[in-house]
C-alpha cells in the first residue's frame, strides 16, 4: 500500500492567502467600480457631444435644402427666370443682357443676406461658356473663376441635381448645381458653399471638453482644417465602420500617442459628414481622483498586504517562530532555553506555561539522573563485592593445597603475596586505582599462581612509565589474568606464559591499550563469539571465567559508555588474546599508606 503524505502548508502562507482572497477581490471591485465610473463619464459626454453636432448637421442640412428649393424657384417659376433666358438669347454686348444680367445680380445680393453659409450663387452659360457670380470683389470674383470655370466646363465632371465636393487651391467646396428649365438654354444655375463655413458656428462656439470637430467627405477625405494626421482620420473612418453600441469610437493619436474619443453625424443632403474628436484627459479632468484611483487601487492593495504581512510577521509568526524554535532545541536535550515575554495576552500566556514546563523538565531530567547514579553506584559496588570472596576462595585453595604437600617455604611466600593482595583489597573500595597498583596486584596472584606451578607457569610483564599512574577500575585486568590461568594452561610438559602489555592505543586517539596474551590451549571459534558478544556474561557463570568478565565489561560500560572496549581472539600458533581499551581521562597519586 502507498501512503501519500500530504505537504502541510505554513499559517504563514495561510494568512496571507486567506487575506489575499479577501482584499483581491474588493480591489478588483473598486476597480471595476472606477472603470465602469470613467465609462458612464465618456458615454454621457459622447453622447451629449454627438448630440451636438447631429443638432448641428441637422441645422446645416436645413440650410442646403433651403439652397436646393432657392435654386430650383430660380430655375423655374422665379420672377427672375425670363432673365436667365435672356442671358442664353441675346450676346454679350447687347443691351438686353446687360439689363438681365445687373437685375439677376442685384437678386442674388437681396437674397443671400437670407443664405449666410452660401459663398456665392452663380450662373452658367454653357454657349458660350460663361460664368456670371455674384458682385463681390475683384479678388473673389478671380477665385470663383478658378474654382467654378473647370468643374463647369467638363461634363463628365460636372454633376447636376446633387451636391459635390470639389477642391481648389487646397480649400475645399461644396457645389449644386441645377439646370433651367428649358433645355434649350443650355443655362445653370448654382450654389458654392465653403467646407469651413459648414462648421464655423460649432468651432467658434466655447467648449470645456477640449472639442474639435471637421467635416468629413463619405470617401474619407478631411474637408477642414484639423489637427488629425490622415492616418488619425482613416483610423476613425474604419472604426465608425465597426459594429458597436457605444456612442462613442476611442483611438490614440500617432503624433502623441493619447487617448481620444470620436463621435460622428452624417448629413442628409451632401456626401459628408461630421466627427467631433475630444481628449479624453480633458474629458476626465473633473474626475482626477477617479482616474489616479485606476492606477493607485493596485499599488495601495500591494502596500496593504505588505504591512500587513509585516504586522501579521511582528504579532503573530516571530512570537509563534519563536515557540518552535524553543521546541526544537528542548527536542535536542537544551533545556536552558527560556522564551521572551511577548506583549498579547495570549502568546504571553502559552510562553509563561512553556518557559515553566521546561523547568519542571529540567529538575525532573536532573532528579531522575541523580536516582540513577544512585543505582549505579549501588550497582557497582555490588559487583566489586562480588569479585572480591570469588578470589578469596581460590587463594584458600592454593594455601591448602601447599599446606597438604607440607611445602612451608612455599606457604610463606604463599602467605606473604597474600598479605599484599588483602592490602590491594583494603584500597579497592576506591572508584579508581592506578595502573600500576593494578599490575602489582596481579604480579602478586601470578606470584601465588607460579608457586603452584613452578616448573609449569610463567609470566612477562610490560607497563611504560608513562602509564603508571593513569587511572582504572580495581580489578579490571585481575579476572581476565585469572581466566587464563584456570583455563588457558595446557596439559603436557609444555611451559605456559602469560603476557601483559600496555601500549598506546593503535588509532592515534591516545588512549591505553592492555593486552593479555597467553600460549595456552586457546578458544574455539564458538567461544570467542560468545565471549565477543557478551553472551557469557550471564550464563557462564560462576567460576572465574564468565562472571568475572561479565563483571568487568559491566563497570566499564557503566564509567566509560562506548569508548571502553573488550576483544578477544585466537592467537597463532595457539592461545588467545585479550585486548582491553581504556580512555585516559586523568592520572593518580600513588596508592594510600599500609594498613
Amino acid at each position: 500500500m502507498i501512503v501519500v503524505v500530504r505537504k502541510k502548508r505554513t499559517l504563514r502562507y495561510k494568512f496571507i492567502i486567506g487575506f489575499i482572497i479577501v482584499t483581491v477581490p474588493l480591489i478588483l471591485f473598486l476597480f471595476y467600480n472606477n472603470y465602469y465610473a470613467m465609462n458612464v463619464v465618456r458615454e454621457q459626454v459622447s453622447q451629449s457631444n454627438n448630440n451636438l453636432i447631429s443638432t448641428q448637421a441637422a441645422k446645416k442640412d436645413i440650410v442646403l435644402s433651403q439652397t436646393i428649393s432657392y435654386l430650383l424657384r430660380l430655375g423655374t417659376n422665379n420672377p427672375s427666370f425670363p432673365n436667365l433666358l435672356t442671358l442664353s438669347t441675346y450676346p454679350e454686348e447687347s443691351g438686353d443682357y446687360f439689363f438681365a444680367k445687373q437685375s439677376l445680380l442685384q437678386s442674388f445680393d437681396q437674397d443671400q443676406g437670407a443664405y449666410k453659409e452660401v459663398d456665392t450663387f452663380f450662373i452658367y452659360l454653357d454657349k458660350p461658356k460663361r460664368l456670371i457670380t455674384s458682385q463681390r470683389s475683384y479678388t473673389e470674383i478671380e477665385r470663383y473663376h478658378q474654382v467654378l470655370d473647370q468643374y463647369m466646363a467638363d461634363k463628365n465632371l460636372r454633376a447636376v441635381h446633387q451636391w459635390n465636393v470639389i477642391q481648389s487651391q487646397g480649400t475645399n467646396y461644396l457645389v449644386r448645381v441645377e439646370q433651367v428649365a428649358d433645355a434649350e438654354a443650355d443655362v445653370f444655375v448654382g450654389a458654392l458653399i465653403k467646407a469651413e463655413q459648414l462648421i464655423d458656428e460649432l468651432n467658434a462656439a466655447p467648449s470645456d471638453h477640449g472639442l474639435e470637430e471637421l467635416l468629413v467627405s463619405n470617401d474619407g477625405v478631411p474637408l477642414t482644417a484639423t489637427s488629425l494626421s490622415a492616418g488619425d482620420v482613416d483610423k476613425i473612418e474604419r472604426s465608425m465602420k465597426k459594429p458597436g453600441d457605444e456612442a462613442y469610437r476611442k483611438f490614440n493619436r500617432s503624433s502623441n500617442g493619447l487617448g481620444y474619443l470620436a463621435v460622428s453625424a452624417d448629413f442628409a443632403q451632401a456626401p459628408v459628414h461630421m466627427i467631433a474628436i475630444v481628449p479624453e484627459k480633458d474629458l476626465l479632468k473633473q474626475l482626477f481622483y477617479f482616474q489616479w484611483a485606476i492606477y493607485l487601487i493596485p499599488v495601495v492593495g500591494l502596500i496593504v498586504i505588505l504591512f500587513y504581512s509585516i504586522f501579521l510577521k511582528r504579532t503573530l509568526l516571530q512570537p509563534m517562530q519563536a515557540l518552535m524554535s524553543g521546541m526544537r532545541r528542548i527536542m535536542h536535550g537544551d533545556l536552558n532555553v527560556r522564551l521572551r515575554e511577548e506583549s498579547t495576552f495570549e502568546f504571553s500566556f502559552l510562553i509563561d506555561t512553556f518557559n515553566g514546563m521546561v523547568g519542571q523538565i529540567s529538575r525532573l531530567k536532573i532528579d531522575v539522573y541523580e536516582g540513577m547514579l544512585k543505582k549505579q553506584e549501588a550497582e557497582f559496588k555490588h559487583l566489586q563485592a562480588q569479585i572480591n570472596p570469588h578470589f578469596y576462595l581460590n587463594s584458600l585453595n592454593i594455601i591448602y593445597s601447599l599446606s597438604a604437600l607440607r611445602k612451608n617455604e612455599l606457604v610463606e611466600k604463599m602467605t606473604e603475596h597474600l598479605a599484599d593482595y588483602f592490602r590491594f583489597i583494603t584500597r579497592a573500595h576506591r572508584e579508581f586505582i592506578t595502573l600500576a597498583e593494578e599490575i602489582d596486584h596481579i604480579t602478586n596472584y601470578l606470584e601465588i599462581q607460579k608457586l603452584r606451578f613452578p616448573d609449569k607457569l610463567a609470566f612477562e610483564i610490560e607497563l611504560p612509565e608513562r602509564y603508571a599512574r593513569c587511572g582504572v577500575p580495581p580489578l579490571t585486568i585481575q579476572p581476565f589474568v585469572e581466566n587464563a590461568v584456570i583455563h588457558g594452561m595446557p596439559e603436557g610438559e609444555r611451559q605456559y606464559v602469560i603476557a601483559i602489555s600496555v601500549r598506546p592505543a593503535p588509532d592515534g586517539s591516545g588512549d591505553c591499550a592492555i593486552e593479555i596474551a597467553d600460549n595456552g590451549r586457546g578458544l574455539s571459534q564458538e567461544q570467542l563469539q560468545r565471549l565477543q558478544s557478551g553472551i557469557a556474561a550471564d550464563g557462564e557463570g560462576q567460576g572465574a571465567g564468565g562472571l568475572g568478565i561479565w563483571n568487568v565489561k559491566r563497570r566499564l560500560g557503566m564509567i566509560y559508555g562506548n569508548r571502553a572496549e573488550i576483544s578477544f581472539m585466537g592467537r597463532e600458533p595457539e592461545g588467545t588474546i585479550v585486548s582491553i581499551r581504556i580512555p585516559i581521562e586523568s592520572e593518580l597519586e600513588g596508592g594510600e599508606s599500609d594498613v
